[in-house]
């Protein structure tokens, strides 16, 4: 992947990350097709119904020693943005960061995941391919 490859892919996440509900959506049916499920996971608001269309309250992507999480309060909260340092599953420490350097960073923890992994790579080479 280019650099510019990078920041179009980086433009993509972050116009997913507001809403996290389309984000999990986004990171579940693009992302995961292409990393091993232990890479994604997506966390639903508690409900004493149990619904499946429960609203998303965090989203996180694994890949090597960073884990990048989205995170809110509630339902219907700002998603805070948090990257993780992260040694056998284990957080050593964790840092807010602004959203556009958290899609960025993503951006380029994915690209690097490309440069290793065909199926990776496919998959977001039609995401940079896709109308931003």
């Amino acid at each position: 992947m280019t650099g510019d490859d990078v920041s179009v892919l980086a433009a993509v996440v972050g116009r997913q990350v507001l809403d996290l509900n389309v984000y999990a959506d986004f990171l579940l049916n693009t992302l995961s097709g292409a990393l091993p499920p232990e890479h994604v996971t997506v966390e639903q608001a508690r409900s004493l119904l149990r619904r499946r269309d429960a609203a998303v309250v965090a989203v996180s992507v694994s890949l090597g020693e960073q884990r990048f999480a989205l995170r809110r309060a509630s339902p219907t909260a700002r998603p805070e943005p948090v990257i993780a340092h992260q040694v056998g599953g284990i957080v050593l420490n964790s840092e807010p960061v602004p959203l556009d350097e958290w899609t960025q960073r993503l951006a380029a923890a994915l690209a690097e995941q490309a440069a290793r992994d065909a199926d990776t790579a496919a998959a977001l080479a039609h995401i940079t391919s896709m109308e931003v």
